[in-house]
């Protein structure tokens, strides 16, 4: 048997020490849970998201999560198809769905109010100049559809007869709409609206303000994958509620997931935008608020008959929020 020399016993226990150490990590990336996310607007209102995953929350909870940007109806398309396994999206389209067979459901909330605003040129007064005029939306169906849709019905405005409502596509479309006065008004998100103000448009309205409590923001699941795969969407709640309080609590990091994902490198634009979903919009604790599923199906009802009479229990999954708040996740 050779004798091992000084030297080679060196080499061999730091060989040794570089297995031991890498083995585990290598053990814990190959153990991690791939997911798929869609989201649908590089809005703040999906901070709580942008932010799980720039802080590695995912992976602290056994996930390796990939992010993918998916407008209008598509991202409800994909998930009734089975292509994601969670979306962060506005409640309409997932209810839509729902209410026609689909097998989606609303698991948790981040958002109970509209958030959008109502920028026009400048030369709109008040809400009764808006008739006449065109107003710019993302898609048919989408959530800023479905918000001026409620707030033209609250300003006695018709909107399919005394407006033209003009399907843009994304929010920076709608600034270059605004810009090239295409369209007179446009329902947009923040940080884009600010970018709108600064060329000079005028906010007429933040819709947070108005009294409509409305499920905005929600985490959507499937009842397939909550029965066969409960422990993934359970880890997934627990890094979206983490990212959530860490969004709250941390600015720089905050600004930086808005800066990634949210289209915009203005300092200025990301500290204001930061600073109004951090203190007025985005709740500590994303529990949906069943009242809000409520408002969402009422306002479904009014183009789809199938949705009358129905109620928010029938399309939300409360139990997810309830097993975290009963092992203590939530305090």
């Amino acid at each position: 048997m050779p004798i091992l020399t000084k030297h080679k016993l060196r080499w061999i226990l730091i060989a040794s020490a570089v297995f031991v150490v890498w083995v585990p990590l290598f053990g814990s990336a190959a153990e991690l849970s791939r997911i798929r996310v869609g989201y649908p607007s590089p809005s703040a209102s999906f901070a709580p998201l942008f932010v799980a995953k720039e802080a590695g929350l995912f992976e602290k909870y056994g996930l390796s999560a990939e992010l993918l940007y998916l407008q209008g109806v598509q991202i409800t398309q994909v998930h009734v198809a089975k292509q994601v396994d969670f979306t962060v999206t506005g409640s309409p389209l997932p209810l839509q769905a729902a209410v026609e067979g689909a097998d989606l459901l609303l698991a948790a909330s981040s958002i109970d109010k509209f958030i959008y605003k109502l920028i026009t040129l400048p030369t709109v007064a008040g809400a009764a100049d808006l008739k006449g005029k065109t107003i710019g939306i993302t898609r048919f169906g989408s959530l800023p559809d479905v918000a001026i849709r409620l707030l033209l019905n609250k300003w006695n405005i018709n909107p399919d007869k005394d407006v033209k409502l003009l399907q843009v596509g994304r929010m920076s479309d709608m600034v270059i709409a605004l810009a090239a006065k295409r369209i007179d008004a446009g329902v947009i998100s923040d940080p884009t609206s600010f970018q709108a103000e600064k060329l000079g448009m005028k906010r007429l309205l933040d819709m947070a303000d108005s009294e409509f409590e409305f499920a905005n923001v929600a985490v959507v699941v499937s009842r397939a994958q909550v029965k066969s795969q409960r422990d993934v969407a359970l880890r997934f709640l627990k890094a979206y509620v983490e990212g959530t309080r860490r969004f709250l609590a941390d600015r720089d990091l905050g600004i930086k997931a808005l800066r990634k994902y949210a289209g915009s490198d203005d300092p200025e634009i990301l500290g204001k935008t930061y600073d109004l979903f951090a203190t007025k919009y985005i709740k500590r604790n994303p529990t949906l608020s069943l009242k809000g599923v409520d408002s969402a199906l009422a306002m479904i009802a009014e183009r789809n008959p199938k949705a009358k009479n129905r109620r928010a229990e029938e399309f939300v999954d409360l139990s997810l929020m309830a097993e975290l708040e009963k092992i203590g996740f939530m305090r």
